[in-house]
């Protein structure tokens, strides 16, 4: 996908047309909708080697809250997950240094001490891989949902940061209602994405 129209999109040479298009491209977004305030925010993610019932269920930090929802420019909180191959996924870390990928080993070794303090067996285990990503983060911390009124027939949903997955099938569900007309189960208005057009518009007077 290179360019999205009124009810269309742009595939190299080709362009498609449809009544409804949505964008949820993630990080990608703003290149697609570049209006959208939608920054990249990088983590970092260690597995370990396989070391069956380490742990049965997922477990993070009451912290991880004040970590996810305030745009510092550094951030790490602790959250392990064990995965059906007998692996434990130990997270995580925000850092805005736009698309920069490489491995920051500082931010990397406050992570893993962190979760060592909450977890100390962890020290136990062998680190065999990590690994960074991007988090598609807006500045007042609320994901994009709902009608991009400058292009006929665009919706949004994006913006999510780190909880796209959690969140999806609800954001489904509010942006089907909004597509058909039907009432929402709880405003949506706080999600709106033309809000970032509202407060660009208030910023420049």
């Amino acid at each position: 996908m290179d360019e999205i129209t009124s009810h269309a999109v742009r595939c190299g040479h080709e362009m498609l047309e449809a009544d409804v298009i949505v964008n949820a491209a993630g990080t990608l977004s703003a290149r697609l909708t570049p209006e959208l305030p939608i920054l990249p925010r990088k983590g970092h993610l260690a597995i370990t080697d396989r070391a069956p019932g380490f742990c049965r269920h997922q477990l993070v930090e009451l912290g991880y809250l004040t970590s996810a929802h305030v745009m510092t420019n550094e951030s790490v909180a602790f959250n392990v997950q064990p995965r059906t191959t007998g692996q434990v996924l130990i997270g995580s870390s925000r850092e805005l240094v736009g698309w920069d990928a490489s491995t920051n080993r500082d931010v990397l070794r406050q992570m893993l001490d962190r979760a060592v303090r909450f977890m100390p067996s962890l020290s136990g285990l062998s680190i065999i891989r990590t690994w960074t990503g991007f988090r598609p983060a807006t500045p007042d911390k609320l994901p994009l949902i709902g009608p991009w009124g400058p292009t006929a027939g665009l919706w949004i949903a994006a913006g999510h940061e780190g909880l796209g997955i959690t969140t999806s099938l609800g954001t489904a569900r509010l942006l089907a209602d909004l597509v058909v007309g039907r009432q929402t189960p709880f405003d949506a208005t706080p999600f709106s994405p033309m809000r970032v057009l509202t407060h660009s518009a208030t910023a420049v007077h």
